[in-house]
C-alpha cells in the first residue's frame, strides 16, 4: 500500500511536465520585413517561449535560423548532431531544411524564452512539422 501511494505520489508531480510537453511552446512575432536587398525573401524576428518541462514537436525550418536565449535553458538537437544545452546568453546557428529533433526546455521548474531570427523564401512557414518516419 506504502509503494503504491509512492508511485501515486511520483506520478502527480510528473504531470505539469508531462502535459506541458504536448502543449505548443508560445510563438510571438516582433518584426516580419520584407527585404528590398534579397528580392523573395523576408526576415522574421520572434519569440519562442517555453513552459517548464515543455518539449516542442520534430520540425524543419525552410530558412536559416539563429537562435539566442533570452530565459532559462533550452535543449535542442538537429539531425546527425548531439543535444546540446544552452543558458541565458549563449546563441546557435540552425541551417535551412535541417531536421530539427529536439527542442525542450529541460528545468521542470523555470520557464525558457527564445529569441529567434529567421531569414525566409516569401510564402514560405517558419516551420514544417516533420512527419514520421520522414528522417
Amino acid at each position: 500500500m506504502k509503494a503504491n501511494r509512492s508511485i501515486a505520489c511520483l506520478l502527480l508531480a510528473a504531470l505539469p511536465t508531462l502535459a506541458s510537453a504536448h502543449v505548443a511552446e508560445k510563438v510571438e512575432t516582433l518584426h516580419d520585413q520584407a527585404l528590398a536587398e534579397i528580392p523573395g525573401h523576408r526576415g522574421l524576428m520572434l519569440t519562442v517561449s517555453f513552459k517548464p518541462g515543455q518539449v516542442s514537436a520534430p520540425h524543419v525550418h525552410p530558412g536559416s535560423v539563429f537562435v539566442y536565449v533570452l530565459e532559462g535553458t533550452v535543449q535542442t538537437q538537429l539531425e546527425g548532431g548531439p543535444v546540446e544545452t544552452y543558458t541565458v546568453g549563449q546563441s546557435w546557428y540552425e541551417p535551412a531544411n535541417v531536421p530539427h529533433l529536439l527542442a525542450r526546455n529541460p528545468d521542470p521548474m523555470k520557464p525558457a524564452k527564445l529569441l529567434v531570427w529567421e531569414l525566409l523564401k516569401e510564402g514560405d512557414p517558419i516551420l514544417k512539422p516533420l512527419e514520421r518516419g520522414a528522417r
